[in-house]
């Protein structure tokens, strides 16, 4: 038997967090009996059945002018933090039976300390699925937001430091990370395992009707669409997504009278009053429609750690890219000339000179190197490794 602990709510499609963990579930469920212990951190839309047995908890912190004031502010809420906290203390001791009948223990994050040190008290095999190093994402803001730097190195550096101690197995998913965590936390490498996220892209289904539709909804009609997919409660998709509002719309206007932004994702009511070249769409249950109306997908990231799910979406999909040397990470963009990577000086100037019709001509053995790097295939190589690897433990 198998568990894993996450926050919540995991949905399909709903951010770069519960897509891996869908996918690490299909690996895991093919060998063994899984359970997922969620602690819900925002409301949950409602899912229908899943093929694991769940346990949920509410830790939604619902005191929404303090949450977002400190979310604004430092980037963070830490009192939101406080109640995932004890609300993961209740529920780990609640369901102490099933993680000591567990073989193995996956912890996605380093958030969940009681955790970990629940399943080394009952001499449980632990893997943590780091997804990103926080620790790294927050040395991203050092340049433009001290206190968040400070503050979310003070939080997650000694949370990391603890975890990659205690784990058995920590789950990387870019050799970038391993070496971040070697040199800076000092995590023994013997531990390192790297799964990278999983690329996986069914054909666009999308009638012409649907695709006009969606244009005139959102005024893209004769535009050259610049988008922006993510979670915007996230902290480096808002963090993005203000430099767009803050910096980006205003210089690109004056050059690129045509272009509009589309920033799609949750969390659009943190951006009341845009640029008139951007649109906002919140969360969509349909994808389709945004990628097949997409010219160039855009991602001035000044922070972020990990490899960014929608980067590799978009790459799928033989879309031109704009982005930074953060946005970028842990991906392998060699033979991809649509792939501009520049600093964010260089992005008034890139979309200036950006046509639509450029960059459609993708070698197609790039695009097969691509998902062949990140297919479920992939993933599931890398679990049976890993679970082979635990039993002779």
């Amino acid at each position: 038997m198998i568990t894993m602990v996450a926050l919540g709510p995991i949905e399909s499609n709903s951010n770069g967090y519960s897509i891996r963990i869908e996918h690490l579930m299909d690996s895991l469920l093919r060998h063994d009996e899984v359970t997922l212990i969620e602690f819900d951190i925002a409301e949950p839309r409602g899912g229908g059945e899943t093929r694991y047995n769940l346990v949920e908890y509410d830790a939604v912190y619902r005191e929404r002018r303090i949450g977002d004031f400190l979310n604004k502010t430092i980037t963070f809420n830490p009192l939101g933090q406080l109640k995932m906290q004890l609300t993961s203390l209740r529920g780990l001791w609640r369901n102490r039976d099933l993680l000591k009948r567990s073989d193995a223990v996956f912890i996605e994050g380093a958030l969940f300390p009681f955790a970990i040190i629940l399943c080394k008290l009952f001499r449980k095999k632990v893997v943590m699925d780091t997804h990103c190093v926080n620790l790294k994402l927050a040395m991203d803001f050092k340049g433009h937001n001290r206190t968040a730097y400070l503050l979310r190195r003070l939080a997650w550096g000694p949370l990391e430091y603890f975890a990659y101690r205690l784990c058995d197995v920590i789950v990387f998913v870019s050799d970038e990370e391993v070496r971040f965590s070697e040199s800076t936390l000092r995590m023994d490498r013997r531990k390192a395992v790297v799964i990278p996220n999983v690329l996986d892209i069914p054909p666009l289904s999308v009638t012409d009707d649907e695709l006009e539709d969606f244009r005139r909804k959102f005024g893209l009609k004769g535009r050259t669409v610049a988008t922006f997919v993510g979670d915007l409660t996230s902290v480096q998709n808002k963090d993005c997504v203000n430099f767009i509002v803050d910096e980006l719309a205003d210089k690109v206007r004056d050059v690129r009278e045509d272009l509009r932004f589309l920033i799609v994702g949750k969390g659009a009511e943190a951006f009341p009053n845009p640029p008139a070249n951007m649109v906002f769409t919140g969360y969509v249950d349909k994808i389709d429609p945004v990628i097949a109306a997409t010219d160039i997908f855009v991602a001035p990231m000044r922070v972020g750690a990990g490899t960014k799910t929608k980067v590799l979406l978009f790459m799928g999909y033989s879309k031109p890219i704009l982005t930074t040397e953060v946005g970028i990470e842990g991906i392998d963009v060699q033979g991809r000339d649509d792939v501009m990577v520049r600093d964010l000086s260089g992005f008034p100037e890139a979309l200036r000179a950006f046509r639509s019709h450029e960059g459609r001509k993708i070698p197609h053995a790039s695009c097969i190197n691509a998902a062949q790097a990140y297919s479920p295939e992939v993933m599931r190589s890398k679990i049976d490794e890993l679970l082979s690897d635990l039993k002779k433990r």
